[in-house]
């Protein structure tokens, strides 16, 4: 033990431990790079910016359309989609069945007395991750889903967004959403290998979607964005 530590004075560290240590900092360093872009803001904006305007490493997106008037058609669409007919959503479609399924209708139709999610020190949080209402819209042959997520670290709470922009393919007998581009705050999942798809499944396994939608999607045969519409057919 004593010759060891004598010719580690003499020599200093070995390539061991050299590549140890900076292996050990690179990690390091890149934790801290992600945490400060998950808590960077990401811009909403009405339209996206030229290029000449665009703040180097910000991720700006613009909301899907909603209207309640042209909404009112998705449940139309929904009753079709159950009873095995193939549709054509748009975005405003797609928005009002996510406020109906996801948003405040949805917690007002829970049954009464029904525990309130996460323990009673952070009554309506459960666990870290905690989506909101997703906000659809199509871009470009592609379809970018957005929600505003609450992180609750020990009550200490932050509401960060997550932009994903993907398209559909077939994966075995189903049909999938593949993403290409998945952001947490400003942080690009999307380039940190086998992070984006797990964050993904957790966040959407996250929200109650009904049974019959669950049953209507399994005989979907094919998802295909046309113009400005999400085309599903049957099998």
């Amino acid at each position: 033990m004593a010759d060891k530590k004598i010719e580690k004075a003499l020599y200093g560290p070995s390539t061991t431990e050299v590549a140890l240590g900076a292996i050990l900092g690179l990690a390091a360093g890149l934790l801290v790079a992600c945490v400060y872009l998950v808590f960077r803001p990401v811009f909403q904006v009405k339209e996206m910016p030229k290029a000449e305007d665009v703040v180097r490493g910000a991720v700006y997106y613009t909301p899907g359309a909603e209207s309640t008037s042209k909404g009112k058609t998705y449940a139309a669409k929904q009753k079709a989609l159950i009873g095995g007919a193939p549709i054509e959503l748009t975005e405003e479609e797609l928005n009002a069945w996510s406020a109906a399924t996801f948003g405040d209708t949805a917690k007002a139709a829970a049954p009464a007395g029904a525990p309130a999610p996460g323990g009673a020190a952070n009554p309506g949080y459960d666990g870290i991750f905690n989506p909101g209402v997703p906000n659809f819209k199509i871009v470009q042959g592609n379809l970018q889903i957005v929600t505003k997520c609450v992180l609750n670290w020990y009550g200490v709470t932050h509401e960060v967004v997550v932009l994903t922009v993907g398209n559909f393919a077939h994966e075995g007998d189903d049909v999938v959403f593949v993403p290409k581009q998945v952001y947490l705050g400003s942080c690009p999942l999307h380039l940190i290998p086998k992070v984006a798809n797990p964050l993904l499944g957790h966040l959407v396994g996250k929200k109650k979607v009904p049974d019959e939608i669950k049953s209507a999607w399994a005989k979907v045969n094919s998802a295909t964005i046309q113009g400005n519409t999400l085309k599903l057919t049957m099998e």
